[in-house]
């Protein structure tokens, strides 16, 4: 029996129960899509052929997460337009704002499936709102594949659930191992975010496959959601004078932290994640966060010297008038391959689709892919360094 199996009714139960405690507001309030007899999907995305129907995306359009659901939504839209190009198709694109917020994106994930009738559903972005739809999405068995939820039981849920991207423990212990094989640290040292459970199981992580690798950490600091000082925790570390600092959060607190951590006299090497990708755009070029930021090295998704992913890059800025990340990237490949599996499923029924995207082999602008047998992709990741205020492949 597969471990997903195990674990899906207590991930319903838990999601249930923490969608009840959330404070109610009639706006925000989650209902689970139902067959009824006005014509919701219970089993497919309704009317339409292989070469016309719709397909959803839900992440945060607004907020302080934006940009990772902005590159989502661009990206599928981007792949959608260059398959209706290519295949001589009409495929649209739904796109829903989930705001950060778990039950937004249940709403959310409700009108896709009962009143667009979508055929799949690329998301969502973050990983908790990314439970809550693959949860509620049981009921009907809609596939769904989020470009970027990284957290470990995700694909756990439910036969429909797949991801692009590798999860949490994968990129913590490649980072952990990168630390102590190539960069050769003996000692760690660990910031991050108690109130975050990408950042908290990062750390967790990283710190169980560092020790096992014989290295030591000397230092765990924790902070809380929306500080901005960092002086504490970072004059501490110092103390310890760790070979490498591990920072695993996200793009705007890695900035401050970067540059709080040079101010506190820290000369370890700085190595983060996946949410990382971004931390450029939170600094003014030759300035001493920019230059905080040099050397630093995080594990991603592709690097953005990669030759296969320039051509995308290029014309994902012409399209949108700024540069693609790497939820753009994979959201990229995602959808394009969420697409291929319909095509080869020759049908809009879900459980032919979810059949068609086990069985898939598919080739994108990040090389090859396939999935295991819980959902998560078979692929390789890079090394990305910023060097000279560009990200770059990391070379010894």
């Amino acid at each position: 029996m597969k471990v997903r199996n195990l674990v899906k009714s207590t991930f319903a139960l838990t999601m249930a129960l923490s969608l009840v405690a959330c404070e109610k507001a009639p706006e925000t309030t989650a209902t689970t899509a139902t067959a009824n007899p006005s014509g919701a999907a219970t089993s497919g995305a309704g009317a339409g052929s292989i070469k016309d129907f719709k397909i959803g995306t839900l992440g945060p359009l607004t907020g302080d997460t934006a940009v990772y659901g902005t590159a989502t939504r661009n990206g599928a839209v981007l792949a959608v337009k260059d398959y209706n190009e290519k295949h001589g198709t009409n495929i649209q694109v739904v796109d829903i704002d989930t705001k950060g917020d778990s039950t937004q994106a249940v709403n959310g994930y409700n009108k896709l499936v009962t009143e667009d009738k979508v055929a799949g559903i690329v998301g969502a972005t973050l990983s908790s709102e990314s439970v809550a739809v693959a949860t509620a999405s049981q009921e009907v068995g809609v596939p769904v594949i989020s470009a970027s939820a990284t957290v470990a039981d995700f694909t756990l849920i439910g036969e429909n659930i797949f991801r692009g991207c590798y999860t949490d423990p994968y990129q913590a212990k490649i980072a952990a191992d990168f630390s102590a094989d190539t960069l050769g640290a003996k000692k760690a040292a660990i910031i991050y975010n108690t109130s975050d459970d990408y950042s908290t199981g990062m750390a967790e992580n990283f710190t169980a496959e560092f020790k096992a690798k014989g290295g030591e950490v000397v230092a765990s600091e924790g902070y809380n959601k929306g500080d901005v000082d960092f002086s504490t925790q970072l004059t501490k570390i110092a103390a310890t004078n760790p070979d490498v600092l591990f920072v695993p959060n996200y793009y705007k607190d890695d900035a401050l932290i970067a540059k709080a951590a040079k101010d506190a006299g820290i000369t370890a090497t700085l190595v983060g994640g996946d949410g990382w990708d971004g931390v450029l755009s939170q600094v003014t070029a030759g300035s001493d966060g920019a230059k905080a930021l040099e050397g630093a090295v995080f594990v991603n998704h592709y690097a953005p010297d990669q030759e296969t992913v320039t051509e995308l890059l290029n014309r994902y800025k012409a399209e949108f008038g700024v540069d693609a990340n790497a939820f753009a990237v994979l959201s990229y490949d995602t959808t394009t391959l969420l697409l291929d599996a319909i095509a080869n499923a020759g049908s809009l029924n879900y459980s032919d689709i979810v059949k068609a995207m086990k069985a898939i082999q598919f080739e994108g602008v990040l090389g090859k892919m396939h999935f295991d047998e819980n959902g998560d992709p078979v692929k390789d990741l890079a090394y990305v360094t910023v060097k000279d205020g560009q990200y770059v492949t990391y070379k010894k």
